[in-house]
């Protein structure tokens, strides 16, 4: 059987050959499972965490000053105190 590459002139390429070694593979793999995250992201996902702890750190000492400036139910009184009116006198 002799091979002429005229005879695969209606062959078209089915795309583009990847290669890569197994490393490059496991590394994709685990950013694809989101194990791993690549350092170009790295820096915004700090920048993001330290921008919700100072949230946080805010929204406690909102809390804290809204609390000191609120004041307790005393324990006898009713959650509900009755409507009534004292009659007028003429």
């Amino acid at each position: 059987m002799n091979f002429d590459s005229s005879d695969n002139s209606s062959a078209h390429p089915s795309g583009k050959i990847k290669t890569q070694t197994f490393k490059q593979f496991q590394l994709e793999r685990l950013i694809q499972e989101g194990k791993v995250i690549p350092a170009s992201k790295l820096a915004a996902a700090k920048e993001q965490e330290l921008q919700r702890t100072r949230e946080f750190e805010a929204s406690v000492e909102d809390e804290q000053r809204y609390r000191s400036k609120t004041k307790l139910k005393s324990a006898n009184m009713p959650d509900n105190p009755p409507l009534t009116r004292e009659r007028f006198k003429d």
